[in-house]
């Protein structure tokens, strides 16, 4: 048994009593006794704040303390995404924590990133204010990355050099420290931020350029007039797609349904280029693909976020309240901040435009119904998340000319059939009801027109004119032959509209378009003059008709006049 007693901090006293048994030897007990000293060493101790405590990011922090002037002692650097190189201009790459060792304030404190290769210049970060004795400040880290890191295809760690400077009592110092910085490939993105995949949406890479251009180029004459320009533009890039052969698979490595779970998991996320030419990509990439292509032509797009899923939408630049009374189904449009937006499930690649619209409004519906949907425009999310451009080039190829236009022919009279077929059904009981009444005859001829179907609308009107000169329907052929660019057979039918109504608004305008056509002027300017007098704000619409050509063009150009088409539906 062991016995200590301390006389002083440094002075103590020991006993130990033991009782000793050595098998049949002998045995007996055991007494000692003993003093012992320690002796101190001259060590100070330095006691500090402790750091507020804050997630560090894996195998980033490095502790530099080296006790003499000012120093870093700590330096966070985060993994950078090339995509966003632009962002990291104005967004942290990381963060150093300054501690002052001297006995006396410092000032002057300019800490500066630099990554050799990737970065033209140095980034300077400049602290506000002076450090006092044994403070801590901490500073963000800054960096204007150069395209070139969009060269890299696979994950790398490079070297980045980190220079501070600072002023202490009139001098000027100087400290370097190098660090390893981990850069992720270019492809690579997480969805902590769903607006960070705008990025990827190069609306301006040349080949997705070309591609919507000459898709747009062989089809501005295909459509109606009554169809929204930016639905039959959709339409068209929706059909070049399908026969170009685009497919939507699910990535196995990387679905956007678990990913997008974990705001934190590394994605892999194609440029518009690349899905184009694997002819392949998830909802993302898809989404990415169309938003480009229909941003390159003009047409603002959104991403349409909901569980698991991301697909998206495109502005009809129609108010909403003119949408609701254009759109026999309204409910099937998103009205947001003053305008209106159409969903498109973008991974039914094999379907037809409808089919993917129907889709895409139904799953805004349900999920905005949960308050789980939410709309991002891109023109947003670009000014957080500017787009890049894939490095190099290609030219894409194209499905054949006469295919695509085809095809959107046939969608649009799908559609055209789809939202007059209501008001069709009802002007043909309105026609039976009144055994073959010339107005609603020539009313469902106007309906036919206005969507295009000329070839119904002539039928309409001819049934009427094959028993009598019905001033409506004279007008409506006489515009049927203007738009086919047969200009005297158009005036034809005004003139004998004349013979019956010389007075008629409607009628001496259309005398004067077509003969305006020809350069008439004698006869543009008596019908005219006329119109005029009867009817004052129809003459202001098409002030065009006083002048006369390339002066007549350019205002014709400016109001838009000439693509107006007056029908008559009395």
């Amino acid at each position: 048994m062991a016995v200590s007693y301390a006389l002083s901090p440094a002075l103590s006293l020991t006993g130990d009593i033991s009782y000793v048994y050595n098998f049949y030897l002998n045995q007996g007990l055991g007494l000692s006794l003993g003093a012992s000293y320690s002796f101190p060493l001259n060590i100070r101790k330095k006691v500090r704040s402790p750091l507020p405590e804050k997630p560090q990011p894996l195998d980033e922090t490095k502790v530099k303390r080296t006790g003499t002037g000012l120093e870093l002692s700590t330096i966070e650097l985060d993994k950078i995404f090339p995509v966003l190189f632009k962002h990291y201009d104005t967004n942290p790459v990381g963060k150093v924590v300054l501690y002052n060792n001297e006995k006396s304030p410092v000032s002057d404190v300019v800490v500066s990133f630099y990554v050799e290769r990737y970065m033209d210049n140095p980034k300077e970060s400049v602290l506000q204010g002076q450090i006092s004795s044994h403070e801590e400040k901490s500073l963000d880290l800054y960096a204007l990355f150069s395209d070139s890191v969009l060269d890299i295809t696979e994950g790398t760690k490079v070297s980045a050099k980190i220079s501070l400077t600072y002023s202490y009592k009139g001098k000027s110092y100087k400290k370097e420290y190098t660090e390893s910085l981990e850069v992720y490939d270019r492809n690579a993105t997480t969805w902590d931020d769903d607006r960070k995949a705008a990025a990827f949406v190069t609306a301006k890479d040349p080949g997705i350029l070309e591609f919507a251009k000459r898709v747009v180029g062989w089809t501005k004459d295909t459509g109606s007039k009554s169809v929204n320009a930016n639905l039959s533009t959709a339409m068209g890039i929706h059909e070049a797609l399908r026969l170009y052969g685009l497919s939507y698979i699910v990535d196995p490595k990387t679905p956007y349904t678990e990913f997008s779970k974990n705001k934190l998991s590394v994605d892999f996320l194609q440029f518009p280029r690349q899905t184009m030419n694997y002819t392949a990509g998830d909802c993302d990439d898809l989404s990415i693909l169309y938003s480009a292509l229909l941003e390159s032509v003009g047409i603002e797009t959104a991403f349409i976020t909901i569980p698991g899923h991301i697909y998206m939408a495109f502005s009809l630049d129609m108010d909403p309240d003119t949408a609701r009374n254009s759109f026999l189904r309204p409910d099937d449009l998103i009205y947001s901040d003053g305008k209106t937006w159409l969903p498109l499930e973008i991974t039914m690649t094999k379907d037809t435009f409808l089919k993917a619209w129907e889709a895409g409004a139904k799953e805004w519906r349900e999920n905005d119904a949960r308050k789980q949907a939410k709309l991002l425009p891109m023109h947003d999310s670009w000014k957080e998340y500017t787009p890049v451009g894939l490095p190099g080039s290609a030219s894409l190829s194209m499905p054949g000319r006469l295919e695509v236009v085809n095809a959107l022919q046939s969608e649009l009279i799908r559609y055209i059939d789809r939202e007059i077929y209501p008001q069709v059904s009802k002007l043909q009981g309105k026609i039976r009801e009144n055994k073959n009444e010339p107005r609603y005859v020539n009313r469902l001829g106007v309906l036919y027109a206005r969507y295009g179907l000329m070839d119904k609308a002539k039928i309409q009107f001819n049934k009427i004119l094959k028993s009598r000169d019905y001033v409506p329907s004279l007008l409506n052929m006489g515009n049927l032959s203007l738009l086919k660019k047969d200009i005297k057979g158009a005036l034809a039918y005004y003139q004998r509209a004349a013979k019956k109504e010389p007075n008629n608004p409607k009628v001496l305008l259309s005398i004067a378009r077509a003969s305006h056509e020809l350069e008439n002027y004698g006869t543009v300017r008596d019908a005219y003059e006329k119109l005029k007098v009867v009817d004052p704000d129809l003459a202001e619409r098409f002030a065009y008709l006083d002048l006369r050509g390339e002066e007549a063009s350019r205002a014709a150009e400016i109001s838009k006049a000439k693509e107006v088409m007056v029908w008559d539906e009395e």
